[in-house]
């Protein structure tokens, strides 16, 4: 039989309050951290995405005179066939969903595995995109049917700098009826003008137009060829892009530090493509 002088065991009330309230702070401090930690995981495999992108690019160009792949061009051996740059180094990389083309050709378009960034909202492709000015219109396209046009490859040997140009970047979201695989470089899509530029230094820092362009766009706009974030860099890793350069290496860079100039900018390349009225 119990004895009067012992007490039953148990929570009060007050107690269970108490730790009740212990868990809420604990997890609204711990929830934000989770995501945080989530999401350096998928910057993480994105930085891994590109750095295999780089090491493709880097062995076509040495197979191919150092020299980029076309952007785009229609298949002479199969008209209705096109062949873009992620097709030009599928055999490089290996990676991403595939088809087969008429002509019996392996196609990519910059989808599945490493063409495909954690982060991007909705299963996409081409979510990475070309610096227009090294990978341009081929046989076969819009461009290459307008006055003045003339079909061009870009040499590792006529990039300034490769270590601060920008080789790919990620994107954002784009109308499904008008996903492009490049990113824009013209200036009027970066900055209001930097110019004049006296010794290689320009008068102007960049005024940052791109930013305009930093969502994700509903499935029903940015149908044109105006910045969109079709074409221009996201920054969607805590308001960073992870950037492929020229030289190989990857880096993440914050929004507002991408400068057209210094890391878009590819001097006498742009000036080539402008004096394109393809361009």
């Amino acid at each position: 039989m119990q004895s009067a002088t012992q007490r039953k065991t148990g929570f009060t009330l007050i107690e269970l309050l108490v730790v009740i309230a212990i868990i809420a702070i604990l997890a609204a401090i711990l929830f934000p951290v989770f995501s945080q930690v989530r999401e350096n995981a998928r910057q993480t495999t994105c930085i891994s995405n590109e750095k295999q992108i780089g090491l493709a690019m880097t062995m076509y160009t040495q197979d191919a005179d150092e020299r980029f792949p076309m952007l785009q061009y229609n298949n002479p051996a199969a008209p209705g066939d096109w062949i873009d740059w992620y097709s030009a180094i599928y055999q490089y990389v290996k990676n991403g969903k595939v088809s087969t083309s008429t002509a019996g050709d392996t196609i990519n378009y910059g989808s599945g595995g490493v063409w495909a960034c954690p982060s991007f909202p909705i299963d996409q492709p081409s979510q990475y995109g070309i610096n227009f000015q090294l990978s341009r219109n081929g046989a076969g396209t819009w461009a290459s049917q307008q006055p003045g046009y003339v079909q061009k490859t870009v040499g590792l040997a006529q990039i300034d700098s490769p270590s601060d140009k920008i080789m790919v970047v990620e994107k954002g979201v784009a109308n499904p009826n008008f996903v492009q695989d490049l990113f824009d470089p013209g200036e009027w899509n970066w900055t209001a003008g930097v110019g004049p530029i006296v010794n290689d230094v320009p008068a102007k820092q960049s005024t940052h137009l791109e930013l305009a362009a930093d969502h994700d766009a509903t499935a029903t706009s940015d149908a044109n060829w105006n910045a969109t974030p079709a074409n221009m860099p996201r920054f969607r890793h805590h308001q960073n892009c992870n950037s492929l350069f020229v030289d190989g290496h990857v880096k993440s860079i914050h929004r507002g530090q991408m400068d057209w100039y210094k890391n878009i900018y590819i001097k006498g390349v742009y000036e080539d493509l402008e004096g394109q009225s393809a361009y």
